[in-house]
């Protein structure tokens, strides 16, 4: 069953700058999946994880953490929508987070991949 990834929303644990990537782990990564409907489905995923090779970044990785007020994420100058987890995305990549704390972080790098841990749990968004 496929995901997609909504970054408003989302709960990041951790953002670390290492070799060269740029990793992003969530603790909750808000998603959506194909309900039993047809419709999506909305809720949240643990073990996410967003690797941009070959990053630059732009902002202060030590405050990037919480809730995420929004994002994007840009390949080969269009905006890609949604990404699916797991997935990947080729050639330049720009990805854009701003934080409910305030904080911004912005990276440009050669490729990303949404990868998902073994055991990764979906819980169903049941509010009202």
């Amino acid at each position: 069953m496929g995901f997609t990834l909504d970054f408003s929303d989302s709960e990041v644990r951790r953002v670390a700058a290492d070799g060269g990537a740029l990793r992003v782990d969530f603790a909750a990564a808000a998603v959506r999946r194909p309900g039993a409907d047809g419709r999506p489905e909305r809720g949240w995923l643990q073990g996410v994880a967003l690797v941009l090779a070959d990053a630059r970044c732009t902002g202060d990785v030590a405050t990037a953490f919480g809730r995420l007020a929004h994002g994007r994420l840009v390949a080969a100058g269009a905006d890609t929508g949604p990404p699916a987890i797991p997935g990947t995305v080729s050639g330049d990549v720009d990805l854009a987070l701003r934080f409910a704390n305030g904080s911004t972080l912005s990276a440009r790098g050669s490729g990303l991949r949404l990868l998902l841990a073994d055991g990764a749990r979906f819980s169903e968004d049941l509010s009202c």
